[in-house]
C-alpha cells in the first residue's frame, strides 16, 4: 500500500508576438495505490491492485497564455489484474488488463497478452500484443492562447490517443562472455492529435484527433565481457514513422508535426574496473539526421557524434567521488528545431560528484 502527497509550483515566461506574461501554475496531487499477489497454484501467480488519484489544478491566467477554467479538479480511478500461467516448463503466458476511469473520457481498458518460450538454458523468445493509451490533457482540453481573443484552443470533443502494440523479441547468451538481444515492434495509431481550422474563419485553431498511422522497427543489442574488469555495450535503434490524416479531415501540419525523430541510432558502453576501487566509464554514441517539418519550411537537424565519460574512486564501500564529462565532443552542438538566434544548443559539461549511501 503507497500513498504520496506532491505540490508543484510552475512559473513559465510565455511570449506571444513581442509581449511576455508569466504562467503561474499551482498543482496538488493525491495519490493512493494497492497491490497484492496471489500464487493459486504451481501454474497461476496473480497480481491485481486498485488506485485513486485526485489533482487539484489553480492557473493564474495571462492575456498570453491560459486554461480555462483555470480552476480543475480531476479524479482518477484505476483497477488492474494479471495472470502469469505456467503453460508448459518452459513457456509463460502473461495475460491481464488495466481499467481506468478519468474525468475526461470516462473508462478506459487497456489489455495485454505476453508470450515467452525458453528455448533452453541460454535462449529466450517472445511476443506480446497490448493496447495503451495517452487521456487527454489539460492542454488539449482547456487551452487558450491567448486567453482574449484564442488563435488556438483546446477542444471539449478531443478523446484519447489509441495504440495497438505488437512485439517480438530473442534474447540469447552465445557462450560465457557474450549475451545479445533483438526486438522488433508494429505500433498501430488512431486519434492521434490534430490541429484543425474553424470553417470559414480558418481560426481559432484547436486541437482534434484527425491522425492516425503506423510505425515499426527494431532494436538490437549486445554486451561483450572483455576479461574481467572490463565490459562492453553496444546497441543499435532503427524507427520508422508513417503518420497521416484522416481520409476527410484536416490537419495545420499536414502530419507531419508528429514525425521528427531520427531513423537511426547507434551507441557503445565501455567500464573498466581499475586498480583501487576506481572506475572508467565512456558512451559513445551517434544520432541520424533528423527532420523537421512542422514549420514553414523543412528544417534539417545534421547526425551528430557525442561522447560522456565517467572517472570514480570509492574509498569505502559508502562513499564515491567521480568526475563527469558529456558531450565532450563539441563545445556546443543542436539536436531539434528550427534555426533562430536564441535557439537551444547542447554545451559541453563537466561536473563533479560525491555520493554517500547509507
Amino acid at each position: 500500500l503507497q500513498l504520496y502527497y506532491d505540490h508543484t509550483s510552475l512559473h513559465d515566461p510565455i511570449t506571444y508576438l513581442t509581449n511576455t506574461q508569466t504562467l503561474i501554475d499551482h498543482l496538488d496531487t493525491y495519490d493512493l495505490d494497492f497491490q497484492h499477489r496471489i500464487r493459486l497454484d504451481t501454474h497461476n501467480q496473480i497480481v491485481w491492485g486498485l488506485g485513486y488519484r485526485f489533482t487539484h489544478d489553480v492557473v493564474d491566467e495571462t492575456q498570453n497564455f491560459a486554461f480555462l477554467p483555470p480552476k480543475l479538479d480531476q479524479n482518477l480511478y484505476s483497477g488492474f489484474v494479471q495472470d502469469e500461467i505456467a503453460i508448459a516448463r518452459n513457456v509463460n503466458l502473461t495475460i491481464g488488463t488495466k481499467i481506468e476511469h478519468n474525468s475526461y473520457t470516462g473508462f478506459e481498458v487497456e489489455p495485454s497478452a505476453r508470450l515467452q518460450w525458453n528455448v533452453n538454458d541460454d535462449q529466450m523468445l517472445w511476443g506480446a500484443i497490448s493496447r495503451a493509451v495517452r487521456t487527454p490533457s489539460r492542454i488539449d482540453r482547456d487551452l487558450a492562447e491567448p486567453a482574449s481573443s484564442p488563435i488556438l484552443e483546446g477542444s471539449p470533443t478531443f478523446v484519447s490517443e489509441d495504440l495497438v502494440a505488437y512485439e517480438l523479441g530473442y534474447r540469447a547468451k552465445l557462450g560465457s562472455k557474450f549475451t545479445t538481444s533483438v526486438s522488433t515492434f508494429y505500433n498501430d495509431y488512431t486519434n492521434l492529435r490534430s490541429i484543425s481550422e474553424t470553417p470559414g474563419t480558418l481560426v481559432p485553431l484547436y486541437f482534434a484527433n484527425n491522425l492516425r498511422g503506423y510505425t515499426y522497427g527494431a532494436e538490437v543489442s549486445a554486451n561483450y565481457q572483455v576479461c574481467d574488469g572490463w565490459r562492453l555495450h553496444g546497441g543499435y535503434d532503427l524507427l520508422e514513422e508513417h503518420i497521416r490524416v484522416k481520409p476527410g479531415q484536416t490537419d495545420y501540419d499536414n502530419a507531419l508535426g508528429e514525425t521528427s525523430d531520427p531513423k537511426h541510432q547507434f551507441s557503445i558502453r565501455s567500464s573498466i574496473d581499475l586498480p583501487h576501487n576506481i572506475q572508467f566509464d565512456t558512451a559513445l554514441r551517434w544520432v541520424d539526421t533528423l527532420l523537421t517539418d512542422s514549420g514553414p519550411v523543412r528544417e534539417t537537424t545534421p547526425s551528430y557524434f557525442e561522447l560522456d565519460a565517467r572517472l570514480a574512486w570509492r574509498p569505502t564501500d559508502r562513499l564515491e567521488i567521480s568526475v563527469v564529462g558529456q558531450n565532450l565532443l563539441h563545445a556546443q552542438h543542436i539536436e531539434y528545431g528550427y534555426f533562430n538566434p536564441n535557439e537551444e544548443e547542447i554545451v559541453r559539461s563537466v561536473y563533479a560528484k560525491v555520493s554517500w549511501r547509507y
